[in-house]
């Protein structure tokens, strides 16, 4: 594992994104936090060069106002950048938002509250399946 992989956490929570990047980091991964998204997720691709992504799937303002569509941000990370993994991360446990996320890009969904092992052997197979890819 190599800190230079860098791992973009979108997630509304300021708890739950230092816990999720707290895993990233213990896992060896460099974690980059969003919170709340200022500018277009395409440009905070060209800004941080992400090796994966992981999602929040309901992203919402302080006041509990959705500020951002998950499926709609997938689908521009992949349409921005389709190498670049996503994981969706969320309390959702409608197997139609899996299913819906999937056919937007996703490369993996994972339902909170989700073990720390957990995320740390999807993000490690994500990648490595990556890397494998690239070697053929």
């Amino acid at each position: 594992m190599s800190s230079s992989i860098k791992v973009l956490v979108v997630e509304d929570s300021p708890s739950q994104a230092a816990v999720i990047a707290e895993i990233v980091r213990q896992a060896g991964y460099q974690p980059v936090i969003y919170t709340t998204l200022p500018t277009g997720i395409a440009q905070i691709l060209n800004k941080e060069h992400p090796d994966l992504v992981l999602l929040d799937l309901k992203l919402l303002d302080p006041h509990g106002k959705q500020m951002a569509d998950g499926f709609q941000i997938c689908r521009e990370v992949k349409r921005s950048n389709p190498n670049v993994p996503v994981i969706v991360i969320t309390a959702e446990s409608d197997d139609d938002a899996c299913e819906w996320a999937l056919l937007q890009g996703a490369d993996a969904y994972l339902q909170k509250p989700f073990d720390r092992e957990e995320l740390v052997t999807l993000i490690g197979g994500i990648l490595h399946r990556g890397e494998s890819e690239s070697e053929l």
